[in-house]
């Protein structure tokens, strides 16, 4: 009888361990479920992002000019296809992308698929394009796009003005960089609403009272 009992005891046992490692499992799943779906859903808004921006480039859209002249600001908005100016009189167009990164005319970036060595007609576009500009242009225009980008952060709060200060690429190209864009740095500026000064080669903040 007491082994009978037993059997019972741990039979009922099992199957409630049985039981919770079940439940375990399905959460564990739907977490993975929704991880994957979150993974899925950020590849496919890259992807639409990357469309839009290549589009911009090859039908030659017309660019959004990047500073306003007439207030001597910059509005900094990611996928706004922009002109930062000329390299050797040639146009440098391109987006800021949400996901990173920044695909101009110079560069443009090449959407790869994962697990296909195939180079499809975009890709080849995408690199008679670049080929298009020599690499002393194409070296010019990655100076002038990091000077934006190092623009972006500051009105994001992911750089302080010290430290644009302290980065010789940014100090050294800034001046040219503003130039081309049409913004007058012998008077205060604002990026997306922050107020700015550039005087013998140091940037300051200041506020928008002043």
């Amino acid at each position: 009888m007491t082994v009978i009992v037993n059997s019972i005891q741990n039979l009922g046992w099992v199957a409630n361990s049985q039981t919770n490692q079940t439940s375990q499992s399905f959460k564990i799943g739907e977490g993975e479920i929704d991880s994957k779906k979150a993974e899925i859903e950020t590849s496919r808004k890259e992807y639409a992002e990357f469309i839009q921006s290549s589009s911009s480039i090859y039908q030659g859209a017309t660019p959004t000019q990047l500073v306003n002249k007439q207030t001597n600001s910059i509005n900094i908005v990611a996928g706004v296809y922009y002109n930062l100016g000329t390299v050797n009189g040639k146009p440098l167009n391109g987006t800021p992308l949400a996901s990173g990164g920044f695909n101009s005319n110079f560069s443009p970036k090449i959407w790869k698929v994962p697990g296909s060595s195939i180079v499809t007609p975009e890709q080849e576009a995408a690199l008679k394009m670049r080929q298009s500009y020599s690499l002393p242009e194409r070296q010019e225009a990655n100076e002038l796009v990091a000077v934006f980008m190092s623009l972006s952060r500051l009105a994001e709060g992911k750089k302080s003005v010290d430290s644009m200060n302290n980065d010789a690429m940014f100090m050294q190209h800034f001046p040219k960089f503003a130039k081309g864009i049409g913004l007058d740095l012998s008077q205060p500026f604002t990026i997306n609403g922050k107020s700015f000064t550039y005087s013998q080669g140091t940037l300051q903040t200041t506020s928008i009272e002043d």
